[in-house]
């Protein structure tokens, strides 16, 4: 919906794909609501629980609310509108249902408090984002609205290789797990999940501009600014790369040490894990947001495609490594399966608009960091505690400016970037941009 909404500024055409998209969205969600009500008691008696028949009843509404919410803030999305996109979903409906919570658990009645949080969080984040998409001008009537078959034919085509390909994504995300299980005693699979978490330090900084970054790349292609399109591709990959770099150095280069802090000297056969996972992932933060990207171009069988690659890939190495080298053959596998995936969606995009998120100003700031804290590893004493550690990572943040001004890695894309934020906040950031110029 995000996509379609961006691709058009006709408000008849952008009432028409909301209409299309609730529309689908909530006969598929009562349809999973009914089939879960008529099929609790195999669910019950297939996972040995019987009280998942009367569980699963509670929290059927969830199955309702939660697609339409994201539905809502989708539109949201497309309107670039971040302020009533947090409003909605963090402030208004996780707030709200937090609150929840808590008076229930004051009031003695946990169980009910969870389901009451799980069900009202996306419910009052929907009617929330509802409000705001009337406010900004984009009402519509279901009752005055006819559907357009057109419009849900090309959403439905649209979409449902990205249904199938974020399945596949789940599975990209799992598969290593499964396979450890299978292969290695149960210990073994405790070292994994315990560093497993620690994996996303790399990708954490992709949800902050994925926002609008898909609205914003959909109207440079539609517009057929390839040029534009391509920029606005690396800037934000520079950006995230900036934000993911120090901690993801630290992880790498200091496994050893954040493992025996978060989890003890037991789970330290997990840090060649942790080094593998954040090193290897890191090609994902390289990878800018080439998921959004071929969504924005038009063309989701990529993100099927690519990610049908990256799961085989992972599958066989999986299999044929940790046997021989155990959970860190699965790390291996995972990096290798989501570099394969990656990668794919990269050249495509490439072959078909020229755009790129590398650039050698990006090259210039990673291998001098790098080099950079690998010397700072070698200085600093092993094993060190959570304050030096600490300081080791604001000192590699506080290099990245300085690293950026000396290899002369800064573009003029950042110095609009800085010029945008002086005008939001309405002050002078003239010493921030006379600094920065000096690298360019």
């Amino acid at each position: 919906m995000t996509r379609q909404l961006s691709a058009t500024e006709a408000k008849k055409r952008q009432i028409q794909i909301l209409y299309a998209g609730f529309s689908m969205i909530f006969l598929s969600a009562v349809a999973a609501v009914g089939g879960l009500y008529l099929f609790r008691g195999r669910f019950a008696n297939l996972m040995s629980a019987d009280y998942l028949y009367e569980f699963l009843v509670l929290l059927s509404p969830f199955l309702l609310v939660y697609p339409l919410s994201r539905a809502a803030l989708a539109t949201l999305r497309a309107q670039k509108r971040t302020f009533p996109a947090v409003m909605a979903q963090q402030i208004g409906g996780r707030g709200i249902a937090f609150i929840a919570l808590l008076l229930f658990i004051i009031g003695g009645r946990e169980f009910d408090g969870a389901i009451v949080y799980w069900v009202t969080g996306p419910l009052f984040a929907f009617i929330i984002a509802l409000y705001f998409i009337s406010k900004g001008g984009l009402s519509w009537n279901v009752f005055d609205t006819l559907p357009d078959g057109k419009t849900a034919r090309k959403l439905w085509s649209f979409s449902w290789p990205l249904a199938i390909g974020s399945g596949i994504f789940l599975l990209l995300n799992r598969v290593d797990i499964l396979m450890i299980g299978y292969f290695l005693p149960s210990n073994e699979v405790g070292y994994y999940r315990a560093v497993q978490p620690l994996k996303k330090i790399a990708t954490f900084a992709l949800g902050s501009f994925t926002f609008l970054f898909l609205p914003v790349a959909t109207e440079y292609y539609t517009e057929g600014d390839t040029a534009g399109l391509d920029q606005i591709f690396t800037i934000t990959t520079k950006w995230i790369l900036l934000i993911t770099l120090p901690p993801v150095l630290l992880f790498a280069l200091f496994s050893g040490d954040i493992i025996q802090i978060l989890f003890g000297d037991n789970y330290l056969p997990a840090a060649p894990v942790l080094t593998i996972l954040s090193t290897g992932l890191l090609f994902r933060a390289l990878s800018g947001l080439d998921g959004d990207m071929v969504k924005a171009i038009d063309r989701p069988q990529i993100e099927l495609f690519s990610g049908a690659l990256g799961l085989s890939s992972n599958i066989i190495l999986n299999y044929v490594l940790i046997p021989v080298f155990e959970i860190s053959g699965a790390a291996v596998a995972t990096v290798v399966g989501y570099i394969v995936y990656n990668g794919t969606e990269l050249i495509w995009i490439y072959h078909l608009t020229g755009a790129s998120p590398f650039s050698v100003n990006i090259a210039k700031h990673l291998g001098v960091m790098s080099v950079l804290a690998v010397l700072v590893s070698r200085i600093v004493p092993s094993p060190i505690g959570l304050v030096d550690l600490i300081c080791v990572g604001i000192s590699l943040t506080l290099f990245q400016p300085v690293v950026l001004i000396l290899t002369s890695s800064v573009d003029e894309a950042d110095i609009d970037l800085v010029e945008q934020l002086e005008t939001r906040m309405g002050r002078n950031l003239g010493i921030i941009k006379r600094i920065a110029r000096k690298g360019l």
